[in-house]
């Protein structure tokens, strides 16, 4: 890989070269001003698709909801920077689905802005300006937009990170390593994903003669030491806890059955057409190829080493266990960037056009069928209805606490962290407690307060395990309530099995695993 500039892109030939130790000129804001308009619009007709959408929370996200119940500096299976931010949208707007979700697209727009100013330092404004519409306007942004979720916040830290990195390899300053580590540590505490940052740096090493220069200097080692600083709290609790989150995030692929399937890692390739954006990732793609061949700028070399690395991790895990299309999704940031350089090196306006009608087209859609999600219909899928895994948890919860009702029973119990969230969050307002039943699949979880022996009163079991057998050595009396069919006519059907429950016993263990699938 040579160290020195390849011959002068188009941008170069249009502009002075770079002084010495910069990657590029100081650039103008001319654009500026219309890019925080149209992010403005798009932020707020987001808000509003999410005011009148009537998608109920789906588990995960009602998950998030109950922890921001009860603050702490870390959960079962994940950091606690989100529940610290739903508990904060909830002082603003309220605890309804729309409040709860409303994080997510104000966090895209900051992200989107931050893409902007790496794309403006490393290239110019021009660079930064399609970058971020291409960032506002991919795929992915168009539908996590519309959700609460993990990789919101940590889309947006990743990228404030990146640019107090660039900012630092263009002339090393304490206030850029201070963001460096603030940003990652606040990364850390969105999502364990964060970690990539640091073999991204050491590759940017590899690739980037001023990046490897940056190393023989202090600050990027202590930005190092301030990211764990910020992030020692939630280190400190997993301490106390065994490491459950750890545990928990390592077993999501440590613990699946090793499986042997080039074809799987296919799959997560062509999975993340539709994360980034068919053009975006097309031209990562491209981009690639030339760093391969030896024949990439320096900037553009540093943008792929942030996304190199995660993309090939997973994509080699995806060859042994199921990897998810999102655990890459940090590799977006640095990826839209030097796609949008790319492009319009190459003036190759079509393509971003296209890329930002693609958004456009897919966020259009998203907004009108959230509107009308438990009407939609599509006949050539199984399920005709796209919504159906996130409706109907209302009509579960409610139906839950009508059937508590009904037994006379003083609290409910679920032995699934899915339907605890649920019942949580839809009961909110009611006064009847719900209660954990922990299993032996789960040994551990962190959603309402434990059914032991120390409970008053009957109470209902809520499962959608038909098996008493399970249960009836644990207490002194079940009955069985039958089978409750909830979410019909929403295009989310589903049902549960209620059991009325007296006398748990002492110690209370955990509860075996459904023998019935």
């Amino acid at each position: 890989m040579p160290n020195a500039l390849p011959l002068k892109t188009p941008i170069d030939a249009v502009r002075p070269p770079a002084a010495p130790g910069r990657l590029a000129q100081r650039e103008p804001l001319a654009r500026l001003p219309l890019l925080l308009a149209i992010l403005g619009a798009l932020t707020a007709l987001r808000l509003i698709g999410l005011r009148l959408s009537v998608v109920d929370l789906f588990y995960d996200e009602a998950q998030y909801w109950s922890w921001a119940q009860n603050l702490a500096f870390g959960y079962y299976s994940k950091p606690p920077l989100l529940a610290w931010i739903i508990w904060g949208a909830e002082r603003v707007c309220g605890d309804a689905e729309w409040c709860v979700r409303a994080p997510a697209p104000v966090f895209y727009l900051g992200t989107s802005l931050m893409v902007y100013a790496i794309g403006r330092a490393l290239y110019d404004e021009r660079t930064g300006f399609w970058a971020a519409l291409m960032t506002a306007l991919t795929t992915g942004a168009a539908f996590s937009s519309r959700i609460v979720s993990t990789d919101v916040p940590l889309l947006f830290f990743w990228a404030v990170a990146l640019w107090a990195f660039v900012k630092l390899v263009e002339a090393p300053r304490w206030r850029h390593a201070v963001l460096l580590g603030i940003a990652t540590g606040l990364g850390l505490l969105a999502k364990y994903a964060m970690v990539y940052i640091v073999p991204g740096i050491a590759l940017a090493a590899i690739l980037s003669p001023r990046a490897r220069a940056l190393l023989r200097r202090p600050h990027p080692w202590v930005a190092l030491l301030v990211a764990l600083v910020v992030v020692s709290p939630n280190l400190l609790w997993n301490a106390s806890t065994g490491f459950i989150t750890f545990r928990h995030t390592g077993g999501l692929i440590i613990g699946e059955e090793v499986r042997w399937s080039v074809l799987r890692a296919l799959e997560f390739l062509g999975a993340q057409f539709g994360v980034f954006g068919p053009v975006i990732f097309g031209t990562m793609i491209v981009v690639t190829v030339r760093l391969v061949r030896g024949r990439l700028a320096e900037p553009d070399r540093l943008m792929i080493a942030f996304s190199l690395f995660p993309i090939a991790l997973v994509t080699s895990f995806a060859v042994t266990v199921h990897a998810y299309a999102n655990w890459a999704a940090v590799a977006f940031v640095s990826g839209v960037v030097v796609a949008a350089a790319h492009l319009v090196r190459e003036r190759a306006w079509g393509w971003i056009g296209a890329s930002l009608a693609i958004g456009a087209v897919t966020q259009a859609l998203l907004m009108v069928g959230d509107v009308v999600a438990d009407r939609v219909a599509l006949p050539f899928l199984k399920n005709p209805n796209p919504y159906a895994r996130t409706l109907g948890w209302r009509d579960f919860a409610e139906k839950a606490g009508a059937a508590a009702r009904a037994a006379g029973a003083g609290a409910i119990v679920s032995d699934s962290r899915g339907d605890l969230g649920a019942l949580l969050y839809y009961l909110r307002d009611q006064t009847i407690p719900v209660l954990s039943w922990r299993t032996e699949e789960i040994p551990s979880f962190d959603l309402g307060r434990p059914y032991g022996p120390r409970t008053e009163g009957p109470v209902v079991m809520i499962t959608a395990c038909r098996d008493v057998a399970r249960i009836r050595p644990h207490v002194d009396t079940v009955e069985p309530l039958g089978l409750t069919r909830t979410g019909e006519g929403t295009g989310g059907p589903r049902g549960f099995h209620a059991f009325r429950l007296t006398g748990p016993k002492d110690p209370l263990p955990p509860l075996a695993v459904c023998p019935f699938p």
